[in-house]
């Protein structure tokens, strides 16, 4: 299982840079005036930001705390990590979108679909995960629910503005998309996917499995289908638009240096090393890479 975990590591190219980088422009300029990173995390986004205890948790936190350790070598300079909470909502100020570009934060990191159109002010890293659209559902409809058909008739919950809705929306035009909204939308669509409410919950695969995990459910209370990803998905961190050298300094932290025994570490301190998670990678990278 390990070697399939270093496998998953070199082929997301999840690295960590050991190089200096020259600290230029803006962004890289105040953290090295001010001492600190501000990352803005999500919540609802199991396991890359959620909160246990009252207490950050999740992938996204241990990525940003060595990028912290990174930047000091390169600052010369201890530097504080501040998380600030993130949201889907880009009409709040911690809009993650909105919360990049207005400056609240240095980047954000979580679930990003890389698209070729990143909001007005923003763009995105060099991807840092890849994952794929599932459907979720009880595990009785499992020999009923046909995702090569067209799924007439039946209820599947998406969450509102996202890509994975209007992809359900094109390839299902037959179903009745359900639309949920909100900070909660994911954890009330799960609710509602079990409890037999709506038919399935169709979003990514990672984050089906954090949010039905959180909510305490074993892996024989839902299931997964298709075998495969029906899409491909690739998640990056958002960063201002303005600050080129930053981006660069990112994708670097992404990309570059020895990473496999953090990486390791990581996914078998947050998941373990039989998690549905590592299956799932290992199925998206079989179809995406």
């Amino acid at each position: 299982m390990f070697k399939k975990i270093a496998a998953i590591a070199a082929s997301l190219g999840i690295f960590f840079a050991t190089a200096g980088a020259s600290p230029a422009q803006e962004v890289l300029e105040e953290i090295q005036n001010t001492g600190t990173l501000k990352v803005g995390i999500r919540k609802d986004a199991a396991p890359f930001g959620y909160m246990e205890s009252g207490e950050w948790q999740g992938l996204c936190l241990k990525l940003m705390e060595a990028f912290k350790e990174d930047l000091e070598q390169d600052l010369n300079r201890p530097i504080q990590l501040q998380t600030i909470e993130s949201t889907l909502d880009e009409s709040s100020p911690n809009g993650r979108y909105r919360s990049v570009r207005d400056g609240q934060v240095h980047l954000e990191c979580g679930p990003n679909t890389i698209s070729t159109n990143s909001p007005q002010g923003t763009q995105f890293s060099a991807k840092f995960f890849v994952t794929g659209t599932y459907f979720l559902m009880r595990p009785q409809t499992r020999i009923l629910f046909k995702p090569s058909g067209f799924l007439e008739g039946l209820d599947i919950g998406v969450l509102d503005n996202t890509l994975t809705r209007q992809f359900i929306e094109s390839r299902y035009q037959l179903a009745d998309s359900i639309p949920y909204t909100g900070n909660q939308g994911r954890q009330q669509a799960v609710r509602d996917a079990i409890s037999g409410t709506i038919d399935a919950f169709a979003s990514d695969g990672v984050l089906l499995v954090g949010e039905a995990q959180r909510q305490g459910l074993s892996d024989r209370e839902y299931s997964l289908l298709p075998n495969q990803p029906l899409t491909c998905i690739g998640y990056g961190m958002i960063l201002p638009s303005y600050d080129e050298q930053w981006r660069q300094r990112v994708n670097q932290f992404i990309i570059k240096g020895d990473s496999m025994n953090i990486i390791t570490d990581l996914l078998t301190d947050l998941v373990g090393v039989t998690s549905p998670y590592i299956d799932l990678t290992i199925s998206a990278l079989d179809k995406c890479s």
